[in-house]
C-alpha cells in the first residue's frame, strides 16, 4: 500500500506538470521585425506570453505587467512588447539587443525608446504594427494570435513600410513578377529597389535569377521602412 507522504509527492508532482504544460500551451509564436533607420536589427519567430517587464527608464524603474488583461483587454495573452522583449532576448547569442523602455501610469502602457542602443530622434519613434496595420494601441494592449507579423520600425507617423510579394519557386534563367506595396494600404509603390530591378507604377518588377539555389529578396526605397525578406527557391 502506498504511504500518504509519497501520495502528497506524486500529487505534487503532478500538479507541476499540469502546471508546465499549461504555461507551454499559453506561448504564442509570431514573427518579430525590428527595422532601425539604417538597417534590420531582428527578424525572425519567437515565443511568448503574457507578463511582467522592467521599466529602465524615466522615474518609475519597477516591474509592470504588459497584457492585455492589465490594460482592461479580458484574458492575459501575449502582446507587441512583450514580443520585442522576446526577440531581444533571443538576438543576445549574436549581438546586444536592449531596450529601453519607460512605463506610464496614464495610459498603463510602456513608451519604447531604445531598441539596441537606437533612440530615434525629431519626430521619429517607434511604431509598432501588427499584420501590417499600425497598431492604435499601446504595446501591452494589443493581443497577439499565432502567426501574427509584428513590425517595430522608426517612423515618423508617415513612413509606408513596403511589403514584397513573390512566388515561392522560380525557373532559373526565366523571368518571374515581383510586387511591392505599402503594407497598410496594399496599393503597389513605385520606384522600389528589389533583386537589382525597380518597381513600376503598380508595384511590380521582373526578375531573372541565373544561379540554382535559395535566393533571399528584400524591397528598399527611400523614406520607406524596408520589407520582409521573401526567399525563391530558383530550380
Amino acid at each position: 500500500m502506498l504511504n500518504s507522504s509519497f501520495l502528497r509527492v506524486l500529487a505534487l508532482a503532478s500538479v507541476f506538470v499540469i502546471a508546465l504544460s499549461a504555461s507551454a500551451a499559453a506561448a504564442t509564436k509570431v514573427n518579430v521585425r525590428v527595422e532601425g533607420a539604417k538597417a534590420t536589427l531582428y527578424d525572425g519567430s519567437v515565443s511568448v506570453s503574457g507578463g511582467q517587464l522592467a521599466s529602465n527608464r524615466g522615474a518609475d524603474r519597477g516591474s509592470h505587467l504588459c497584457n492585455v488583461a492589465a490594460n482592461g483587454g479580458g484574458a492575459v495573452a501575449a502582446t507587441p512588447t512583450r514580443a520585442l522583449q522576446a526577440a531581444a532576448e533571443r538576438a543576445l547569442g549574436d549581438r546586444l539587443l536592449p531596450l529601453g523602455l519607460e512605463w506610464y501610469d496614464s495610459f498603463g502602457d510602456f513608451l519604447v525608446g531604445s531598441v539596441g542602443g537606437e533612440a530615434p530622434s525629431g519626430d521619429s519613434y517607434w511604431e509598432l504594427s501588427v499584420n501590417w496595420k499600425v497598431a492604435e494601441l499601446g504595446g501591452c494592449a494589443v493581443a497577439l494570435k499565432n502567426g501574427d507579423e509584428v513590425l517595430w520600425a522608426v517612423s515618423d507617423g508617415a513612413t509606408p513600410s513596403l511589403r514584397l510579394t513573390t512566388p515561392k519557386a522560380a525557373r532559373r534563367g526565366r523571368s518571374f513578377s515581383v510586387r511591392v506595396t505599402n503594407g497598410a494600404s496594399g496599393k503597389g509603390v513605385a520606384g522600389a529597389r528589389v533583386g537589382g530591378q525597380t518597381t513600376n507604377s503598380a508595384g511590380r518588377a521582373t526578375l531573372t535569377l541565373k544561379s540554382v539555389g535559395t535566393r533571399v529578396l528584400r524591397a528598399t526605397k527611400a523614406a520607406a521602412t524596408r520589407s520582409n525578406l521573401r526567399s525563391v527557391d530558383v530550380r
